[in-house]
């Protein structure tokens, strides 16, 4: 029994690989290992200028459910006064 020589997790009785990583190198294989090192660092690997952003966004997003949820809170509370102001003209 061994243990998978890509993932180091899995045990292997037949194999060096188990088999999501048999998958792996099986498109390896296929495609190469460049590209798909090349795909892997796209698309898993953040620089900090994509770093930055996903802070920006997550901070937006954020502040729009911070003003979404006081919006709610404030509603009911504005529509008082307004009645009372109705009632006060009249």
């Amino acid at each position: 029994m061994f243990n998978c020589y890509l993932c180091e997790k899995e045990s292997c009785y037949t194999s060096w690989f188990c088999d999501d990583c048999r998958k792996i190198k099986n498109i390896m294989n296929v495609y190469g290992k460049e590209d798909v090192l090349d795909i892997l660092n796209k698309t898993c690997l953040r620089d900090n200028k994509q770093v930055g952003y996903k802070i920006d966004t997550i901070i937006k997003s954020n502040a729009l459910k911070k003003i979404e949820q006081t919006k709610k809170e404030l509603e009911p509370r504005l529509e008082q006064m307004v009645l009372r102001k109705k009632k006060n003209l009249n």
